[in-house]
């Protein structure tokens, strides 16, 4: 019972402890009654009396959208009392495995682990989404993530996709919050397997309906990461979400891919429980306030400064991907979270007055020039969450001018086909593009690149090829200029969505990209994107 107790008041440590570099923010107040728009007008005066921050554009934008700011009205006393019932509940007791894992022992928790998983940051973004589920609001939630968001084993080992970690927090929102208060979740998910963050934030937005309202972001990036890329492009993809048009609150779903046991080897695959939190992904996460769930935390105990993997029992069958238990185990640190939050919501509301604060974005933390930073980013492609639909709204049009040996590959699924060449895995994200196998292959694109109202004017295309262990080696260049041809070799043991800048400040115009094979193999092209003057890299996810 002393136990109990105690996991209790960690627990509750969990949800009130603040974060560190959060205190000392210059940020604004806000009197939330009833839902309405700020004009123009309105915002500068706001900021001009607020503030003295150089990122006023970024606030503007932010606030001049709609459910961000509320003015005047009642929610029911009734809808509270109800709701503050259900969320005093066990969680244990509500949600669908209840009886499969029936308490924190059953997913290797308990009070200290969890308060270490959960890493709290500036709630302020979401208390404005929870105050719209109040007053019946649907919730909007982008899932956005690599292969174990599309779903990793679980097809295979469960024979369903129910368990992922996003789908098992929705149905218990769905079961309580939802219940009360007639608001539902609704997932948009932007979930491609061996894809890291760089084509999300080039990407993202092409996947999510046009002038879609996104309440909440679920952010799964700590995989897929190289150590060209790092940090960096993690932190391209937060502030583009963050800069989303309706001001979506992010969770940071930190998992660590392979510890279970390899088939083959019988050896744990990450044993050291490497991820993006050992490159940075934490102080990018303090930085920008954003609340975290930590799955290293739980499965794996640092000692002597280093981190060793100690529960292997809840990998798929791969011993890479996670398993429905780290899936439930990750869906419960967010439940948990949630609750904490809510409480604080409905207190404010008991009191009569809600006076919330929210900052606009910081400055750089790993970007040291203003010209590498995505603004308005362009993305064509040809990968896709869901090959049974047609999602993606290109804001970049290729036209194919010349053709030899290339062809449109519709569905490029590595190494998940039965050999009966049926998916076995239920999943439904895809590679695409213009693929060949053979040698001196060769293919033309023609794209129009716009202009920008910056003093820059310029932009840098680069291009998404996909990597395997069959890939073959391209020359690509940009309007013909041969002084600048780069050489491509998508050549990897990891099937990877890569990016390689081709060409920097290129003028607005149009413009061609040829690629031309020079040995045999698998050269696929995914995709060309368009980003900010002076975006160089090669190599990167």
């Amino acid at each position: 019972m002393a136990g109990r107790t105690k996991d209790r008041e960690l627990l509750a440590l969990a949800r009130t402890k603040k974060t560190p570099a959060l205190q000392g923010i210059d940020t604004c107040a806000f009197q939330l009654v009833e839902w309405r728009s700020f004009g123009n007008n309105d915002v500068d005066n706001f900021l001009s009396k607020n503030h003295s921050l150089p990122w006023k554009e970024n606030l503007s934008n932010s606030i001049k959208h709609e459910n961000f700011v509320q003015f005047g009205s009642k929610i029911s006393r009734r809808v509270q009392t109800e709701l503050y019932a259900e969320l005093q509940k066990d969680p244990f007791q509500q949600w669908n495995y209840r009886s499969r894992w029936r308490e924190m022992g059953d997913l290797k928790l308990n009070g200290e682990l969890m308060s270490k998983a959960i890493q709290p940051g500036n709630p302020v973004r979401l208390k404005n989404v929870l105050i719209k589920a109040v007053k019946g609001q649907q919730i909007n939630v982008a899932v956005i993530g690599g292969s174990n968001s599309a779903g990793g084993k679980l097809g295979t080992d469960e024979k369903s996709l129910d368990g992922l970690f996003f789908k098992v927090f929705a149905d218990w929102w769905n079961k309580t919050i939802g219940k009360v208060t007639k608001s539902f979740m609704k997932s948009y998910e932007v979930t491609i397997g061996g894809t890291g963050s760089y084509f999300f934030a080039f990407c993202y937005k092409t996947f999510i309906p046009e002038n879609q309202t996104i309440d909440l972001a679920f952010i799964d990036a700590s995989i897929n990461f190289n150590m060209r890329g790092k940090a960096e492009a993690f932190e391209q993809l937060t502030r583009q979400v963050l800069l989303y048009p309706s001001v979506p609150a992010i969770l940071y779903v930190n998992l660590v891919s392979g510890l279970g046991v390899d088939p083959k080897t019988k050896k744990v695959v990450n044993p050291r429980c490497i991820n993006l939190e050992n490159f940075g992904q934490t102080e990018v996460a303090r930085h920008y306030g954003i609340t975290s769930f930590s799955l290293k935390e739980v499965l794996c105990r640092k000692e002597d400064d280093e981190w060793t993997a100690v529960v292997t029992n809840m990998a798929g069958s791969d011993g890479r991907h996670i398993g429905i238990k780290a899936h439930a185990l990750i869906s419960m640190l967010m439940i948990d979270y949630i609750r904490g939050v809510f409480d604080q919501v409905l207190n404010d509301l008991s009191n009569g007055n809600i006076t919330y604060r929210f900052a606009p974005l910081p400055e750089l933390l790993s970007l040291k020039r203003d010209t590498e930073v995505l603004k308005q980013p362009l993305c064509w492609t040809r990968m896709t969450p869901n090959i049974f639909k047609d999602l993606h709204r290109p804001n970049i049009q290729i036209q194919i001018t010349q053709n030899d040996g290339f062809a449109p590959y519709g569905s490029f699924r590595d190494e998940r086909s039965s050999d009966g060449n049926t998916n076995t895995d239920m999943r439904t994200d895809a590679q695409g593009g213009w693929g060949t196998w053979r040698r001196y292959s060769s293919i033309k694109f023609r794209f129009y690149v716009p202009s920008v109202s910056s003093s820059y004017n310029t932009r840098s295309v680069i291009i998404l090829t996909r990597t395997s262990g069959n890939g073959g080696k391209a020359e690509v260049r940009l309007d013909e200029e041969k002084n600048k041809t780069i050489y491509i070799n998508t050549k990897s043991i990891y099937g990877q969505t890569r990016l390689d800048t081709v060409a920097t400040r290129v003028k607005p115009g149009y413009h061609t990209i040829t690629f031309r094979t020079v040995c045999k193999g698998n050269f696929l092209v995914s995709g060309v994107v368009v980003g900010p003057p002076d975006f160089e890299r090669r190599k990167v996810i």
